[in-house]
């Protein structure tokens, strides 16, 4: 029988293709999570999630992986409509919605813990620890996020790590009907232009589907991680206004204390 690893930051970890049939996937176990054991796990090729209440934290490389390559985004018909509305009033500092990167970390996530869904996946994994540490990684510049706004307040998001040329989606919340998707949509882009050549959905859902992820197989996922991880990477992209095609529309510096005009209208 296959072992079930108990890990922590310290130890040697076990390479993903050691992950069980039934259920299918885990790989370990770990007393708490930290930045430092997240990071190191994923380079191993699995992540943590597991209900709040669970004593233990559960650590994933399921069979087949979720992943996006960013150039076959899918938009829909109806979907780039909305986008259409929003790329015309790009370069109004007042636009009703605008998109936004690493504006609001620490939010971003606790938002996805927080905010109902109907979808497959939902926000009942995020702990305070996981907040805590993916926050920490967020710190060191390592993990990102991504804001939709709508006068002013913040209606979706998603977070996730960078991993050389991966961006390892986490979650994503909406409060606003396809909230979730503009973020999604612009951050493919940026993250194209910022040299990441594949994004990691993880799980399956209709939902991700939809924009243009498909299922790979673990070994594939793993060749992937071999070649692409360890690539160099620029500096942490700063927090800013974006647009649909990627580029910056505001650079913003968080440390000067000032709000980019349109959002403090909320």
């Amino acid at each position: 029988m296959t072992p079930l690893y108990l890990i922590d930051e310290h130890c040697d970890l076990p390479p993903s293709h050691y992950a069980l049939d039934d259920p299918d996937g885990l790989i370990a176990v770990s007393q708490s999570v930290t930045a430092k054991l997240i990071w190191r796990a994923y380079h191993q090729g699995y992540y943590p999630c597991s209900p709040i209440d669970e004593e233990l934290t559960l650590w994933w490389a399921p069979r087949e992986r979720m992943v996006l390559i960013p150039h076959k985004l899918h938009i829909s018909k109806n979907f780039n409509k909305l986008l259409k509305r929003i790329i015309r009033e790009e370069d109004n500092p007042l636009a009703s919605i605008q998109i936004t990167t690493n504006y609001c970390f620490e939010k971003v996530i606790r938002a996805c813990a927080e905010v109902p869904r109907h979808q497959e996946f939902d926000g009942a994994w995020i702990s305070e620890e996981i907040i805590e540490a993916y926050t920490e990684l967020h710190k060191q510049g390592i993990a990102h996020s991504f804001e939709t706004w709508q006068d002013g307040k913040l209606v979706g998001g998603l977070y996730g790590v960078r991993l050389g040329q991966i961006f390892c989606g986490e979650s994503m919340f909406s409060t606003e009907s396809q909230a979730s998707r503009i973020a999604f949509s612009h951050a493919v882009n940026f993250l194209s232009n910022q040299g990441i050549k594949l994004i990691d959905c993880q799980q399956d859902s209709e939902y991700l589907r939809s924009l243009g992820a498909t299922l790979i197989p673990r070994g594939d996922y793993e060749f992937y991680l071999h070649q692409l991880s360890h690539q160099s990477q620029t500096e942490a992209w700063p927090a800013g206004r974006i647009s649909f095609n990627g580029h910056y529309i505001q650079e913003h510096d968080l440390s000067d204390n000032k709000q980019i005009v349109s959002f403090a209208r909320s």
